[in-house]
């Protein structure tokens, strides 16, 4: 049996800092941090000072808390490029904006939950605070609600009752609504296979969400169209709704073609 090549330590102890920053809640204290990977304050320190200076951490000037940086999302952008589903959806997000002139997003679950890792800005941008990175609520966005309604990643139930519970930590856009009003619309968007929202969580703005599949049939993305409320109306068979869920729709089936493709040649 081959045994395994010899690999640089270093990286691999530094690999613990960051997977202690991608699974927390929010920035971290370097005491905090040190301890999540094991390390005493001093040599996490050296570590965070080089990350930085590539750009994979941020260190927030004011309180000294240490977080991912803009380096780190664009390498997990790179991976998402590298798979077939997300990039064809990648695409398909692209020439949808063209058509219809809207925003348009491709989220993904992340360790914090629905997470943009495109945004595509249409004919007429939006002034909106929304770009690659972004967090959206579970309970509060299109977005989120079509996680909830197909799929239930990881950590998806703590999230859920945190912010129902009003006891979240992450900056996540979206207005936490009564439970109810959540239960509902997950069972609305299971009916219909899409869930929108009007005016909520930014006055004026609309939104309608629809899920994506892989050849497993379970939830890879979702793809968002968001507009002015005159310009894009969602109701059930609105332009917006029909078109997104065309292209949704043409994904998953696209896969799952490629996918019995492959068995049955195997």
């Amino acid at each position: 049996m081959a045994r395994d090549a010899r690999g640089i330590q270093s990286i691999e102890v530094g690999g613990r800092i960051l997977s202690a920053l991608m699974h927390a809640s929010g920035p971290m204290m370097l005491r905090d941090l040190a301890s999540a990977a094991n390390l005493a304050p001093a040599q996490c320190h050296g570590y965070l000072t080089s990350y930085k200076n590539i750009g994979l951490v941020e260190q927030d000037s004011r309180s000294g808390f240490y977080q991912l940086g803009h380096f780190a999302l664009r390498l997990g952008i790179g991976r998402i490029r590298g798979v077939g589903l997300l990039n064809s959806a990648s695409q398909a997000i692209y020439h949808l904006s063209e058509e219809l002139g809207f925003m348009v997003l491709m989220v993904v679950w992340g360790p914090h939950g629905p997470t943009i890792v495109q945004v595509s800005e249409g004919r007429s941008p939006l002034t909106l605070n929304i770009r690659q990175g972004t967090l959206f609520s579970v309970t509060g966005t299109a977005s989120g609600i079509v996680f909830g309604a197909f799929s239930n990643p990881e950590g998806m139930d703590r999230i859920v009752d945190s912010e129902l519970n009003g006891q979240t930590r992450s900056h996540s856009l979206g207005k936490i609504p009564p439970r109810k009003t959540y239960e509902l619309a997950v069972k609305k968007a299971q009916e219909y296979g899409y869930s929108e929202t009007v005016g909520t969580p930014i006055p004026g703005i609309n939104a309608v969400s629809a899920p994506v599949f892989n050849r497993q049939s379970k939830l890879e993305l979702v793809i968002t169209l968001i507009g002015r409320t005159e310009d894009m109306p969602v109701d059930e068979g609105s332009v917006a709704v029909t078109k997104l869920l065309s292209v949704t729709t043409g994904l998953s089936e696209n896969t799952s073609s490629v996918g019995e493709a492959n068995a049955a040649s195997a």
